[in-house]
């Protein structure tokens, strides 16, 4: 018992000497630690832009220009750029907003100058700490929001067959041409190089912008494929959209010139209906971005599928939505560029060479003063002369022709043809196919079996294509109706289709 109890007094000594050696073991070990790793000093003061003010940017030229983005609550917070310096106070959740003086973009000498560039510094300071955040290569020049769906968010890519011309990747030397898209948070400078990743159509409503203003063109470009207007609405009577939420609001206030805006096909069921929609998104935009009536163009939807020779009086597929575009002009500072001829079969027409170039051309016409640059003829006015109906456009002062459109090439006159998809309408409500007399800018309209008649359509289907009416500086004239929407005929109405 003696040696039992001998040896369990041992252990027991034993295990509380290692238990001691450990122990100071582990506070030797923490003691080294400690001694190795310095003790943290004062928290550095987290801070930032936000973006778009990144490198490479392009910021609007001649408005009051707002600056924004994070940091300590309450700190100090000075901004430097160019000659000027404006110092503010973070609010308390940390949020700060600078406004900068209206300033002049460089004029650019070729679309292939390189615009000197500056540097804008924001600096934070509290509590003695001082951080700095710098955005590099800052051009000031025109800003355009580029917003829609999949015809907006496509990219250009290094397919040579969807470029117009072929060559335009290897002449994509523009360093004053520049692309924010939301997801990426950094500003492309176009090269052949990067040009394959800037969205198409947008890509080339910049260079032609470009080309003609000669000045830095930054495009913001915010797309998504299949959405529909809705999710990008702001105002009542409509729900804020997540869209709106997610890809529009982060940039409200980054000042723009503009705005251009393709969408409309996954809304094609609206109707007449998507009139309302597209007068809330660009009211609700002007609204939050607080810039006046900021000029909003868009893209009246090309045609798609096939139409029907049956039915002269239209209104089938798409007529009612291009009719609502139409009808969206009514708003100050709006315009639209017609696309009927470039549509294809199915829902991506690979032709946005042409797009763009409308577009640019309206924005060029309405918004920058080009006025001796015309853009696609519109439906103004229409006067019954007996059996005849005259009917007259804007943008017509080069005089109207008859032509057909194939691929990226210029129209092809037909001096010859009959102008397709043309209709009257006759007293009884009764349709019919009908014949165009060009007479100089205006266009005389009449069926030989129609003695009164009292409205027009054009191209007031599907997809209209053909031989179809322009202006001779090769713009397309938009489809019409001269009674609008027009009443809903009685479904005993007869129709007297005649053969085209």
């Amino acid at each position: 018992m003696k040696n039992h109890s001998h040896a369990a007094k041992i252990l027991t000594l034993t295990t509380t000497a290692t238990g001691r050696l450990i122990a100071a073991s582990v506070i030797l070990l923490s003691a080294i630690c400690s001694a190795q790793t310095p003790k943290p000093e004062k928290p550095t003061v987290q801070m930032g832009f936000s973006a778009p003010f990144v490198d490479n940017a392009i910021i609007q030229q001649q408005i009051p220009l707002p600056v924004w983005g994070t940091t300590e609550p309450e700190a100090k917070v000075t901004l430097v750029f160019k000659n000027q310096t404006k110092i503010t106070t973070a609010q308390k959740d940390g949020s700060w907003k600078i406004v900068l003086d209206s300033m002049p973009a460089e004029r650019l000498k070729s679309v292939n100058d390189t615009p000197t560039g500056d540097t804008m510094t924001v600096t934070f300071e509290k509590a003695g700490v001082k951080s700095t955040k710098e955005a590099r290569n800052v051009v000031l020049g025109d800003v355009w929001f580029c917003a829609g769906q999949s015809n907006m968010a496509g990219g250009l890519r290094a397919n040579k067959s969807g470029h117009y011309p072929e060559d335009t990747l290897e002449k994509a030397n523009y360093p004053a041409l520049r692309q924010y898209s939301t997801g990426s948070e950094s500003w492309l400078i176009c090269s052949p190089e990067t040009a394959p990743n800037f969205r198409r159509t947008a890509f080339y409503f910049a260079r032609r912008l470009q080309q003609d203003i000669l000045m830095p063109v930054g495009i913001i470009v915010t797309a998504v494929g299949g959405s529909n207007i809705d999710s990008w609405l702001n105002q009542e009577p409509y729900p804020t959209g997540g869209n709106y939420t997610t890809l529009v609001e982060p940039l409200v206030g980054y000042g723009i010139r503009g705005a251009i805006w393709y969408q409309g096909e996954s809304n094609e069921k609206d109707r007449r209906n998507y009139q309302p929609k597209l007068e809330s998104l660009i009211t609700g935009w002007r609204k939050a971005w607080n810039q006046g009536d900021l000029p909003v163009h868009f893209v009246q939807l090309p045609g798609i599928s096939s139409s029907s020779l049956d039915n002269p009086a239209g209104g089938d597929g798409r007529a009612e939505i291009r009719q609502a575009y139409t009808a969206t002009l009514a708003l100050k500072n709006t315009g639209m560029a017609v696309t009927i001829d470039v549509g294809s079969v199915g829902e991506h027409p690979p032709n946005k060479y042409d797009t763009g170039e409308r577009l640019a051309r309206s924005v060029l016409q309405k918004v920058y003063d080009f006025k001796d640059l015309s853009a696609s003829p519109l439906y103004t006015k229409h006067a019954i002369e007996g059996s005849s109906i005259r009917v007259s456009f804007d943008n017509t002062k080069s005089g109207l022709m008859v032509a057909k459109k194939e691929g990226f090439l210029p129209p092809v006159p037909q001096p010859n043809a009959p102008i397709q998809w043309l209709a009257i309408q006759a007293k009884d409500g009764t349709w019919h196919w009908a014949e165009g007399k060009i007479d100089g800018s205006d266009l005389i309209v009449s069926n030989k079996d129609v003695t009164e008649p009292i409205a027009v359509r054009y191209a007031y289907t599907q997809h209209p294509n053909g031989n179809l009416l322009y202006n001779k500086d090769n713009q397309p004239v938009g489809p019409f109706s001269t009674i609008g929407y027009g009443p809903e005929l009685p479904e005993n109405t007869e129709k007297k289709p005649l053969k085209k």
